[in-house]
């Protein structure tokens, strides 16, 4: 019987082969996307227990995610074969691989075999315990705010003892006290977070040079896979865990390094060969997954970046289709356009198990989910909540369905103290009785309530929900506009001021769905049709309707729960994963690229990665769309194509779908203007549409007077095109700058 690689060397590439078979000193495996790398990883660890006779103990293997680490532990097994060991090298996480040396050597830093690992629920609560006795409200600074900060701290492995002196704010310097805190007191407990499995793991080894010599002594391999996504404190802890032989193999892609946002450097992977003498670097280009035409778009875009290492994907496959490309004139259309395709391609026999929508941020999902709904196409969200299930959206629509309905008790439980207000349990509950005495319902009862009967912090705190409560039934009652109502009451309650002010990437994602509920509301409000039940306000007609369909697209999702379904997700998600067709949505300035990136090359780079990422997940079909108007925060905006679609080759796409003309209206849209012969015609679709406008193409001028019959008076600050009619946006004296269709004002 031959050696291993005799015997599986066959299945390999002349490139993974090369990776393989190199065992001794520091390897750099640049692993495009579709290239094999976990197929690198699995058979290089076969081949150093078949072929080199090297323990099992001595080999250690690390990745990111259990899933990842499943996959590798199975693919290890199958190649071992019955014949092969009992069990195999450690094959883990990062995490997991810390826990269990912190399990056994844990007692020299304090802590016993038997210590809790902490989620991010209890590390919430212990850190308000922290505030409490350090007399910090967190009324003044956010608990996510402050253990943010104390997390990047610690992934740049900086112990309590070592911040104070890298403060340079009285923010900085609350928190650096509140690290020592909350240390001790997790100490205390006997507990550890995730970021403390690493940094506890990384103290050890520099403490304790017997217990880093025993490991160093055992893991003569070590082989690291998504190295691109590893953070300065992992980066550390590799080289305290690595002996002077220097046998460390890391596999990953910096074409794939997208989060920078959580940490990750991409310079571990960039200089890795700097770093390391002396190493052999093999690249890894030939790809499994996708056609020709999707590599050559993913690699036009990647190609612009600066920081990476060069390479080019290929295939032996064929071109395949060409990316088919579609500028839609707004959001539902966008959504209307894809389901559509959807549709088409199931009854052509394609799964809906491989169908996956991709967008940049996770509130361009309600759009897709509302019209899979519609044509009862099956879907499922990965990395995220369905959009009406996501905490702050059920939070807004509680306050919503409490001025509709003051009895809904489980509405009012989930308002009174959200966003914040120091209304404990025990004060809650004596609301209640009090409420169910006076035999009012609880909305009502509260809002009228003059002498609150609780002292202490939550006496202001239900003093401010009883202010809220009484201005929004009132309004429920007096006012027409579903949209402006949610406006004021988001100010209000302050409920984005708050999230604002956390400055985190969830928070900011948090504010970005509750835009798109915005947006939501006003489409519904501009397609309302009066219901069979037409008693009470407008408002009150118009509240009662839309919560209605809201609870009724709820109850659909759970019917397809056995049947295969699209998936839906954040292109952050999408990483690792692969799909025969591919939808990536909202390919616009501002949304993809996000604006948030503007500010910085290295941003703006990480950005043309996460394209790359998505264009990568299709096998054999690839759409990129974009909306020409999106509705953001109850307003439409106009957008401009992402840069990423210019730099896309003629050669490998077609335009599948342009604005539609207006056939027969007055105000169709006006003709693009001409570019030179020197550009594309793929770069004139994919431009911002500049139409040429003059006053005499509109019936409203700018200064005009104009009277509305809700809004009263006001005054035209702008004319511009919305499909076929003609939008207002116009100062009104009592409700200041709205957009509004012509139609609906009369000149004075």
């Amino acid at each position: 019987m031959g050696t291993f690689l005799e015997t599986h060397g066959s299945e390999l590439n002349e490139r993974q082969l090369a990776a393989v078979s190199q065992t001794e000193g520091p390897v750099l495996v640049l692993a495009g996307a579709g290239s094999g790398k976990t197929r690198v990883l699995t058979y290089r660890i076969a081949h150093l227990i078949y072929d080199h006779y090297i323990p099992l103990d001595a080999i250690l293997a690390m990745t990111f995610s259990n899933k990842a680490a499943r996959e590798m532990h199975e693919r290890v097994k199958h190649l071992l074969g019955d014949e092969g060991p009992a069990r195999l090298p450690w094959i883990s996480t990062f995490h997991s691989v810390c826990a269990r040396i912190l399990r056994l050597h844990g007692g020299r830093l304090g802590y016993t075999s038997d210590f809790a690992i902490y989620d991010d629920a209890d590390q919430k609560s212990l850190m308000k315990d922290c505030m409490e006795k350090a007399g910090i409200s967190d009324k003044e600074i956010a608990v996510d705010t402050i253990l943010h900060q104390i997390g990047e701290w610690k992934n740049k492995g900086k112990f309590f003892d070592e911040v104070e002196s890298l403060t340079r704010s009285s923010f900085e310097e609350t928190c650096a006290k509140l690290y020592k805190t909350y240390t001790e007191e997790m100490k205390k407990v006997q507990a550890m977070d995730f970021d403390d499995l690493l940094l506890n793991t990384y103290r050890l080894f520099k403490e304790h040079p017997d217990v880093k010599n025993f490991y160093q002594d055992q893991w003569r391999y070590i082989l690291i896979d998504e190295f691109q996504d590893t953070n300065e404190l992992q980066y550390n802890l590799l080289r305290e865990m690595m002996n002077s032989h220097r046998n460390i193999c890391v596999v990953g892609d910096d074409d794939q390094s997208i989060y920078g946002w959580r940490g990750a450097k991409i310079e571990n992977i960039l200089e890795f060969d700097k770093e390391f003498k002396g190493a052999k670097v093999v690249k890894l280009e030939q790809n499994y997954r996708s056609t020709g035409n999707i590599l050559k778009a993913a690699t036009a875009i990647i190609s612009k970046n600066q920081m990476r290492h060069e390479k080019t994907l290929w295939t032996n496959a064929s071109d395949g289709q060409k990316i088919r490309l579609a500028s839609l004139e707004d959001d539902r259309e966008e959504a209307h356009f894809i389901v559509g395709e959807m549709k088409r391609l199931m009854e052509q026999g394609v799964s809906a198990s491989e169908i996956a929508v991709l967008y940049r941020v996770n509130s361009l999902s309600r759009g897709f989910e509302e019209e899979c709904l519609r044509y009862r196409i099956p879907y499922q969200i990965i990395g995220g909540f369905r959009f009406y299930e996501r905490k702050e959206i059920k939070d807004i629509l509680s306050y919503l369905k409490i001025l509709l309905n003051p009895s809904d008790i489980m509405a009012f439980r989930r308002t009174i103290n959200t966003p914040l207000r120091g209304i404990g349990a025990t004060s809650v509950e004596k609301l209640e009785g009090l409420a169910n005495i006076s035999q009012n319902p609880i909305g009502v009862w509260i809002s009228q309530w003059d002498a609150i009967p609780i002292t202490g912090k939550a006496r202001d705190g239900i003093s401010q929900y009883r202010d809220i409560m009484a201005w929004g039934l009132s309004e429920v009652e007096s006012r027409d506009s579903l949209v402006d109502l949610l406006i004021d009451l988001l100010k209000k309650t302050k409920y984005v001021e708050v999230l604002e002010k956390l400055g985190t990437e969830e928070s900011k994602e948090r504010v970005q769905n509750i835009e798109e509920l915005l947006s939501a509301v006003q489409q519904f409000e501009e397609n309302f049709r009066e219901p069979d039940v037409t008693e009470g306000s407008l408002l009150r007609r118009k509240l009662r309707a839309f919560l209605e369909q809201v609870s009724l697209m709820s109850d659909i999702d759970g019917l397809y729960e056995t049947a295969e379904k699209v998936t839906m997700m954040s292109l952050h998600a999408a990483k690792g994963l692969e799909f025969k067709v591919c939808f990536l949505a909202g390919m616009e300035e501002g949304l993809f690229p996000s604006a948030r990136s503007y500010d910085s090359y290295e941003k703006t780079e990480e950005e043309r990665r996460l394209c790359y990422v998505g264009m990568t997940r299709a096998k054999e079909k690839l759409y990129l769309t974009r909306a020409e108007r999106r509705r953001v925060f109850g307003s439409i905006n106009f957008c401009v194509a992402s840069r990423f679609l210019k730099d896309v080759p003629m050669s490998a796409v077609e335009t599948v779908r342009e604005p539609a003309e207006s056939s027969g209206s007055d105000y169709a849209w006006r003709p693009r203007i001409q570019k030179s012969a020197a550009q594309s015609q793929f770069a004139n679709d994919f431009d911002f549409d500049q139409r040429v406008q003059s006053d005499e193409d509109f019936s409203f001028r700018k200064g005009e007077r104009v009277v509305h019959p809700s809004f009263g008076e006001g005054i035209v600050q702008k004319a511009e095109f919305l499909g076929a009619d003609e939008c207002l946006s116009i100062a009104f004296a009592r409700r200041g700058l709205k957009k509004v269709l012509s139609k609906f004002v009369t000149k004075l």
